[in-house]
């Protein structure tokens, strides 16, 4: 006894203007749906899920997040009502709800598997050919990621050939030493270190010097003006 076999078809959400979009996309080959496959009395579909499988059942064309758009018969499946229940129990572990990924792991490619393993369809390809191309994109956007490191690991590399045939890093800090060297030579010819901290102690002890001279200039005028000798200059003895 054989037992029929439906896609149900939705427009992505219940947004109207999705609907309008996918009748341009359509006619392109595409579009952004939704699907579930109606098999024994049940529909059956994939999404996202936080705890176990991700697949769930609904009645047929009754999605309430989606807004129902078409119908299309994949045919009858010759399978048994316990071999589609064990397909469908081996799916449950297969498609795991955290698995979810709109590009490569949908709704609509599980349902082109659950087609496949009940041997009927083929799910029409503008049905998938939206993530399909998606993830088209997304692989190219990361081969492009990956050239460019690798070009950035090859370019990292031949300038380390480079430096290392032409020893450019070596030649630096050739000069640089050279260039101390040449300094400390210069120095230790024309004493310019010794010279610099000679000079600067002649200074201090010059400054001492003075200092001390004005200090006894001041004590020898005091000592003059204080004429009672008490220590202390007056009115009066200011007075001439």
């Amino acid at each position: 006894m054989s037992t029929p076999v439906t896609l149900h078809i939705y427009d992505v959400s219940t947004d109207s203007r999705v609907g309008s979009i996918n009748e341009y996309l359509e006619a392109l080959g595409t579009g952004a749906f939704h699907a579930g496959v109606e098999v024994n009395g049940l529909e059956w579909s994939y999404g996202y899920s936080p705890d176990n499988t991700g697949v769930f059942s609904c009645p047929p064309k009754g999605c309430k997040a989606h807004k129902y758009r078409d119908s299309l018969s994949m045919g009858e499946t010759a399978k048994s009502a316990a071999e589609i229940k064990e397909i469908i129990e081996t799916l449950k572990e297969d498609w795991l709800g955290l698995d979810y990924d709109l590009l490569r792991k949908n709704c609509c490619l599980f349902s082109k598997e659950l087609v496949q393993k009940l041997e009927v369809g083929p799910v029409p390809s503008w049905v998938t050919n939206l993530a399909a191309a998606g993830a088209t994109l997304h692989d190219g956007l990361l081969k492009g990621k990956e050239y460019a490191d690798k070009a950035a690991i090859m370019a990292k590399a031949k300038a380390g050939e480079f430096d290392e045939k032409y020893n450019i890093s070596g030649t630096a800090k050739a000069a640089a030493k050279e260039v101390l060297e040449a300094a400390g030579r210069f120095d230790e010819q024309y004493r310019v270190r010794e010279r610099a901290l000679l000079a600067a102690a002649h200074a201090k002890a010059k400054a001492g010097e003075l200092g001390q001279a004005m200090q006894d200039e001041a004590a020898a005028l005091h000592k003059e003006m204080d004429t009672d000798g008490d220590g202390q200059i007056s009115m009066d003895e200011m007075t001439p």
